[in-house]
């Protein structure tokens, strides 16, 4: 990776039916501080119904179709795609805040770092953006130091949107299992990147703002598939880490 100029970072936003949410997104991404020759964006539709492609057309990004095999599927489409050196996952449902990028690739100046996991905090200062953020059955994992990890480690791990990846470690580790469709569906894949010897680093200046479930229901419905998720993940791959 370059150390004199800035890495090349393709930003991959894997999405379906994200209409409501992908104009504030990628309107933040038009802000960020970091020079525009050095990065991409790459929208991953996944057979979106809702004008999520019509919105994302008005932006200066690459819209790719994906046949809407699971967001994993979406995330190897959006990787295989790619032409950075970096390639960083931020959600439809995220705003990004100015610095995001300019964090986020800081990190990788250590050639010991294969992964990078951002802070995630709610959009909206409300009752369920305080409840996701602080109830005992978080949905985020939360640090406030900057972390160096060789693994995966309880509340210690990067969070699915808002996570970034060094591409020659991504070659090396392989891509996301597509089998895997439920909650922490991305943690497998972290994992493999740990084995390959590279580090995890946690920052919590690479930061992004949730925009949380608006209701209970979905909050609790969310949360049940990521214990699901997780628990087959477990199951299946033998990971030595509980989550």
């Amino acid at each position: 990776m370059r150390s004199d100029k800035n890495p090349k970072v393709s930003i991959i936003i894997p999405v379906k039916n994200g209409a409501d949410t992908i104009g504030d997104l990628l309107d933040s991404l038009m802000k960020l501080d970091y020079d525009p020759n050095y990065m991409e964006i790459i929208v991953v539709d996944g057979k979106s119904i809702d004008g999520t492609r019509e919105i994302a057309a008005r932006y200066p990004v690459h819209i790719i179709s994906e046949e809407g095999k699971g967001l994993n599927a979406a995330r190897n489409t959006g990787i295989k795609y790619s032409r950075g050196e970096v390639v960083a996952f931020i959600d439809a449902d995220c705003v990004a805040s100015r610095r995001w990028l300019k964090e986020l690739v800081k990190n990788f100046s250590d050639s010991r770092i294969g992964c990078v996991g951002g802070s995630v905090k709610g959009y909206n200062n409300d009752f369920f953006s305080n409840y996701a953020d602080h109830s005992m059955i978080r949905v985020m994992p939360s640090f406030k130091t900057r972390l160096v990890l060789d693994g995966l480690r309880p509340f210690r791990y990067p969070a699915g949107c808002n996570m970034a990846f060094r591409k020659e470690a991504v070659l090396k580790a392989g891509y996301f299992d597509e089998e895997i469709r439920y909650g922490f569906d991305d943690l497998e894949f972290i994992e493999r990147i740990g084995r390959t010897g590279y580090n995890i680093a946690l920052d919590p200046n690479v930061l992004v703002l949730h925009k949380h479930r608006r209701s209970l229901t979905e909050l609790l419905r969310q949360t049940f598939q990521y214990g699901r998720g997780g628990g087959i993940v477990l199951k299946r791959k033998g990971l030595s880490t509980p989550l």
